[in-house]
């Protein structure tokens, strides 16, 4: 039995406040016939070295563990289920920097709204901050996604890069631009040019290279900066983007990319250990502690000694591989340190008393008072009840792991993944079987409209989602449907809302006897990508419309500008006659929220190529009330036009990033026109109508 100072917890069933009375910590292991070593006086320095001793001696690589750690995800003998396995893939080779992503990669790389479903692909090339999990070929950006930028330059905007974002469209660019395979951004770019281009400096101290332009040739002097980063820069680089992957809260999607880079990148990160403890990669959370503890031996860093975080996570792999003695010994440090974490100490007790006798220990999560990742993986190890109550300050990445957790309550991983979702850190996709997990009563469902009015918890929008999806009468689902997008619009989520219920909307057939929810049933096809029956829907509603009928025709109305932004093949007919008859259909609005309302999807339309006559633009001039939205941040307005006209790809999507934390649809009509002739600019033409169909959409079109 593992030799370590036990405690007594006293919790307080009122408060859950957890008293520790260490004055009996040695009497209680005295009592069960425990030799206790007592605490030696020594230098640290010295006990860290026998620290680092003992782990050689019984470091797995020397001495086999007798199995391997088991996932703290599914109960015991099951695989985890962040990383499924996967099929034989080629190895994507980064060669030359004008080529792209080898032929032979077979991911499954769809950038859906819905979130990135991804495979690991291993990238060889000798800078990891170069790697990705997608490529050019596989529907990434191409390698010379920062072409053109700084690097000082893309870090500065990486650093404040809104994320996560309700946008699914903009969700998708994030994660597009964060996962692609590209080379790094150069330190420093030679401006004013003949001809007004740029080339990248030379490349080193002594050397000289030359650009053409036109029939022209120009010496670049050899004093300037050398474009090969340190590695240092390539570290800090790499670093924010793991960080902002990790702002996603896509454990899953994190881990996969964290797997594809050495194992020396993560040397002395404390946030890639405690990726690896929460996605269940204990040995590789291990290996890093390790390192980091090694290095603060070989180092004598005075400071790097007190480093309570890497001496606990060493404490914890020791219990893991059996080795009592050495977590012993750890621990006795880290109290000499002044550490009081006795709840942590108690659980690395339980955890070598599993291992030695083969029984679970019961803890007590009600009494610890934040859910960190360390502590997470603890309790998950030891297969312990998680509390609903911790949920409510983790982390994006802690919730994301909690709604996987076999140990947690279908009701609580509910309850983490919705909190999780509502911040828009949760993917669609895997809500929706969460979703389906509860269950409510026939008197519910079928008052599910009223109850959720009344209640605007997850559990409302849990009960509209389901009765939804069960109702048989088209009239009542249509009606539900409706209700759920009254709820998404004032966050601005409708399209999160309509990718969410899309098998919901996707059951109805056009029909007379639902004319009156024509407009919003087809906008909510076309917000979930379902082209094809919207334009079922669009057809019939023409064709009704024709026939004269009232309902069809205030319905073609209203889903006629949606088509007009989201069709690519330009079917959908525009006409001074159309707009005219689209205009006088606003009289029902005020003549302030009209024009607001003209202004806005005039500049969209614009913006996506079409021409609005010059008259009917005099008929908005005057101010414009703006209540709910706002104009691009100038700053970034400018800097915009300039990485346009750059063609700096990389640069001017970040840029639309970074216009609108609402992924665009709180921007002025100027600020959303200049987004999407920003992304139209650079190919991005699909996005760019995405776009705009979610800012019409979000703004009551």
């Amino acid at each position: 039995m593992i030799r370590l100072p036990f405690i007594r917890i006293l919790i307080l069933a009122t408060t859950g406040l957890v008293l520790v009375d260490s004055a009996v910590l040695l009497a209680m292991q005295q009592e069960e016939g425990t030799q206790i070593r007592p605490l030696e006086i020594m230098p640290q320095e010295v006990k860290l070295q026998q620290i680092k001793l003992k782990a050689e001696q019984d470091h797995p690589s020397k001495k086999p563990a007798t199995e391997l750690p088991r996932s703290i995800l599914f109960p015991k003998g099951e695989p985890g289920p962040y990383i499924p396995p996967t099929k034989q893939v080629a190895p994507i080779v980064l060669q030359d920097k004008d080529e792209g992503i080898g032929a032979d990669a077979e991911a499954d790389t769809g950038l859906d709204p819905d979130g990135l479903e991804v495979e690991t692909l291993e990238l060889i090339a000798t800078i990891p901050a170069e790697q990705g999990l997608i490529g050019e070929k596989d529907g990434g950006f191409p390698l010379t996604l920062w072409r053109g930028s700084e690097r000082a330059r893309i870090e500065q905007l990486l650093s404040i890069l809104p994320v996560p974002t309700r946008s699914p469209v903009m969700a998708a660019l994030t994660r597009k631009l964060l996962l692609s395979a590209a080379t790094v951004p150069v330190e420093k770019i030679l401006p004013d040019l003949p001809g007004g281009q740029t080339v990248p400096v030379a490349s080193g101290p002594g050397s000289s290279e030359t650009a053409s332009i036109g029939i022209d040739v120009i010496k670049i002097p050899e004093i300037l900066v050398p474009q090969n980063p340190s590695a240092a820069d390539l570290s800090r680089f790499l670093s924010l983007r793991i960080k902002k992957i990790g702002e996603t809260g896509d454990l899953a999607m994190l881990v996969s990319f964290l797997k594809l880079l050495p194992r020396e990148s993560g040397d002395g990160s404390q946030e890639i250990s405690d990726l690896m403890l929460m996605a269940g990669d204990i040995s590789a959370a291990c290996t890093i502690a390790r390192q980091a503890v090694d290095a603060d031996v070989d180092g004598a860093d005075e400071e790097a000694l007190t480093d309570h975080y890497w001496l606990k996570l060493l404490a914890y792999c020791q219990a893991m591989e059996g080795n009592g003695e050495g977590a012993a010994l750890t621990m006795e440090l880290l109290m000499e340190q002044g550490n009081t974490d006795f709840i942590f100490y108690d659980l690395i007790n339980k955890l070598s008393m599993e291992g030695e006798n083969g029984e679970t220990q019961q803890s007590f999560s009600s009494g610890f008072g934040q859910l960190d990742p360390m502590t997470y993986s603890l309790l998950s190890t030891l297969e312990q009840p998680l509390a609903a109550q911790m949920f409510g300050d983790a982390p994006a990445l802690v919730l994301y792991a909690l709604s996987g957790n076999a140990n947690v309550q279908k009701e609580g991983r509910l309850m983490a993944a919705a909190q999780s979702y509502r911040s828009a850190t949760y993917p669609v996709k895997k809500i929706i079987p969460l979703y389906g997990n509860l269950s409510f009563t026939e008197s519910e469902y079928d008052n599910a409209i009223v109850i959720a009015r009344v209640d605007d918890t997850i559990m409302g929008d849990v009960l509209l989602y389901q009765s939804a999806a069960k109702q048989i009468d088209d009239l009542h689902k249509a009606e539900t449907l409706k209700a759920i997008w009254d709820r998404a619009l004032p966050q601005r989520d409708l399209p999160r809302a309509a990718l969410l219920n899309a098998r919901a909307v996707r059951s109805l057939e056009p029909g007379e006897d639902l004319l009156f929810h024509a407009h919003h049933l087809t906008r909510a096809l076309m917000l979930a990508g379902n082209d094809r029956k919207a334009r079922e829907w669009y057809g019939f509603v023409r064709t009704a419309a024709f026939n004269g009928h009232v309902d069809a025709t205030r319905a073609l109305v209203d889903i006629w500008p949606l088509m007009i932004v989201s069709d690519q093949t330009k079917d959908i007919p525009w006409s001074r006659g159309i707009l005219d008859l689209w205009w006088n259909g606003q009289m029902v609005l005020s003549p302030e929220r009209r024009k607001e309302k003209a202004a806005l999807f005039y500049s969209v339309t614009e913006a996506l190529g079409f021409k609005v006559p010059e008259s009917m633009w005099q008929e908005l001039i005057g101010p414009l009330v703006q209540d709910n939205n706002h104009p691009i941040p100038v700053a970034v307005w400018r800097n915009l036009i300039s990485a346009v006209a750059g063609d700096k790809l990389g640069e001017t999507v970040l840029l639309c990033l970074l216009a609108d934390e609402d992924g665009g649809s709180a921007l002025d009509p100027t600020g959303a026109s200049a987004v999407i002739r920003a992304l139209r600019s650079v190919g991005l033409e699909a996005e760019a109508r995405q776009l705009a169909l979610e800012i019409l959409a979000n703004n009551g079109f």
